[in-house]
This record gives C-alpha cells, sequence and structure tokens, in this order.
C-alpha cells in the first residue's frame, strides 16, 4: 500500500510540472530584479561589451544603451533594463554568415 502511496504522489508532481510547464509566458522579457543598482550593473556591462560590438550592430546596440540608461535614471527602471537586456542579447547573437 505505501509504495502505491509514494507511486501515486510522483504521479502528481510529475502531472503537475507537465500543467505548469505548458502554461504561456507572459511576457519573455520578465524583469525579476528591478532595482536601481541592478539596471546600472547592466548598463555598465552594456556599454563595456559595446565596444566590441561589430559594426552592423553598433547603432542599434548604442541607441537601446543610451535609452535603458536614461530610463534607469528617470526611474523607468524595468523599461531601462528591458532596453539593456535587449541591447546585450544582440551583441550575444553569432554574426551573420556571408551569403545568407
Amino acid at each position: 500500500m505505501r509504495s502505491f502511496l509514494l507511486a501515486s504522489g510522483g504521479a502528481l508532481v510529475l502531472a503537475a510540472a507537465i500543467v505548469i510547464s505548458l502554461l504561456p509566458v507572459e511576457d519573455a522579457t520578465r524583469v525579476i530584479t528591478d532595482t536601481p543598482d541592478y539596471c546600472n550593473q547592466l548598463y555598465h556591462q552594456a556599454s563595456t561589451e559595446a565596444q566590441k560590438t561589430p559594426i552592423t550592430l553598433a547603432p542599434e546596440v548604442d541607441t537601446l544603451i543610451e535609452r535603458g540608461r536614461e530610463m534607469c535614471h528617470a526611474g523607468q527602471i524595468r523599461g531601462g533594463i528591458i532596453r539593456l537586456r535587449r541591447a546585450l542579447m544582440l551583441m550575444h547573437l553569432p554574426p551573420p554568415v556571408a551569403g545568407r
């Protein structure tokens, strides 16, 4: 009887995990840490990495970094973080393959 209870408890946990994994994510850019310090940390990371960015991405990345910094300083922390994360994501994309 005890092993049956353990097995059915495991099945419930598995079923719950499956249901949770199927739930829609509201926003892929959800911000978990939304403090001014984190915003400034992202700004410094993005601006440092931007110096190594290929020229093809530089205008868009620079705009995102500058707008993110402005928003962080204006108290719009979530918007600033989203833009800074986007800039970092663009910088980490693989370079485009020639001829494609």
